[in-house]
């Protein structure tokens, strides 16, 4: 599947997996099977706009970044079609409202043949972010006590350490204690990579006959399946089909 794949679709009886586009934005929040995943919150890198843009709403700026992000690397700006494509929109006219809105904030404008273009090209707030570098010292024992290294082995990027396609991530906040066994707690965020291929044993964001949930992705006979990593929860089957929203990446947890 392709980078941008918003939500893979598992077949529940055949092991072919094919890819349908959905926005995140729309999706309903599961109270259902033990996690809950409350909110959505994407990453600077589906997001971040220039000051001016602080009229715009979250959509319109995901949207807006978008097309900065698409013409900076392919030095031309999407079509209606791209962003309807990308953004899991099956109708262009849905698209073009929001370009629309866009054109009279001052942000894009049309040529004669209606073809989108940003008025001020600047570089995406993603590609210009300085990273946060933080010193690695080497491992430190959690059994017996054992020196730590004085001297920095090598400086980690975080963000990139974390994430490694930002205009693709976002973060939910996990609550329930399904995932509890897999180290995922009540409160935890995971960082979620939509359009990422997924995996037997991955961890994912599942879209359950319209239900999301967090669990692991298992197969048996052919069969998808989702799994809780608390044996107090059934395993969940689709009654007609099993959707995948994106794939755990990462978890971050506060003490």
């Amino acid at each position: 599947m392709g980078e941008n794949s918003a939500i893979s679709t598992l077949s529940t009886q055949h092991s072919g997996i094919s890819s349908r586009r959905r926005d995140l934005d729309c999706a309903r929040s599961s109270t259902y099977h033990g996690v809950h995943l409350s909110s959505v919150t994407p990453q600077s890198g589906g997001e971040s706009v220039p000051p001016i843009t602080m009229t715009l709403t979250p959509h319109q700026r995901t949207v807006l970044n978008y097309v900065r992000e698409f013409q900076h690397k392919r030095g031309y700006s999407p079509s209606l079609a791209d962003l309807a494509l990308a953004f899991g929109v099956r109708s262009k006219n849905a698209v073009a409202k929001v370009v629309n809105a866009l054109v009279r904030e001052g942000q894009l404008e049309k040529d004669p043949k209606g073809r989108i273009k940003i008025i001020d090209l600047q570089e995406p707030e993603s590609a210009k972010l300085e990273p946060l570098m933080l010193p690695l010292f080497g491992p430190i024992s959690a059994g017996f006590a054992a020196p730590v290294e004085e001297q920095a082995e090598e400086m980690v990027a975080l963000e990139q350490y974390i994430i490694t396609k930002p205009a693709s991530t976002f973060l939910l906040r996990v609550k329930g204690d399904s995932m509890i066994d897999a180290k995922i707690e009540e409160g935890d965020l995971v960082v979620v990579e939509r359009g990422a291929e997924p995996r037997v044993g991955d961890i994912v964001v599942g879209v359950l006959d319209g239900e999301f949930t967090l669990k692991r992705l298992k197969k048996d006979k052919g069969k998808y399946y989702l799994q809780a990593e608390n044996p107090a929860y059934p395993d969940m089957y689709a009654l007609e089909e099993l959707q995948v929203a994106g794939v755990v990446r990462g978890v971050i947890r506060k003490y």
